[in-house]
């Protein structure tokens, strides 16, 4: 019984992302969006992410 639970646990654990890889908002089910491996909730906050890293390859 406890091992069923176990792999249950481990099945819901994997997958879509439940918050904003940017802003950590929780993710609607209807709205998001998804590029390059994360999960956004709004192109706006996978954008400013995009300015974050090419600010910091600047940096370096």
């Amino acid at each position: 019984m406890a091992e069923e639970k176990k792999e249950i646990e481990t099945t819901k654990s994997e997958g879509k992302s439940r918050n904003c890889a940017f802003c950590n908002k929780v993710l609607k089910r209807k709205y998001w969006y998804y590029r390059n491996g994360k999960y956004y909730c709004k192109k706006k906050c996978w954008k400013e992410e995009q300015k974050k890293a090419q600010k910091n390859l600047k940096g370096l």
